[in-house]
């Protein structure tokens, strides 16, 4: 084979695979109950993970400040989620009622 048409086709596949990570979904395989508040202070964002989509369980997936990997909750933990943005959201300053 060619080197020219292998080194082309090497950098096509590992292009691919970086795109769509080798097309695995990175899926929550387990969840916590209970994510202390302070760390629910920290949420930057979050998505709920469906099991009737390609993962095999419900999630609450948050991903926190500079932490690279995401913390798999409970879907329960939403609402405690959203009280603390809520206060967090209040405490803004410059704030003014």
């Amino acid at each position: 084979m060619d080197p020219k048409v292998l080194v082309a086709t090497l950098c096509l596949v590992a292009l691919a695979v970086d795109s769509t990570e080798g097309g695995i979904s990175k899926c929550c395989i387990k969840t916590r109950k209970l994510v202390p508040k302070p760390v629910l202070m920290k949420a930057q964002t979050w998505h709920t993970q469906r099991s009737t989509e390609a993962c095999d369980i419900d999630a609450l997936v948050i991903y926190v400040g500079a932490r690279k990997k995401p913390i798999c909750a409970h879907p329960g933990v939403e609402k405690d989620l959203n009280r603390v943005q809520t206060v967090k959201m209040r405490m803004r300053p410059g704030k003014t009622r």
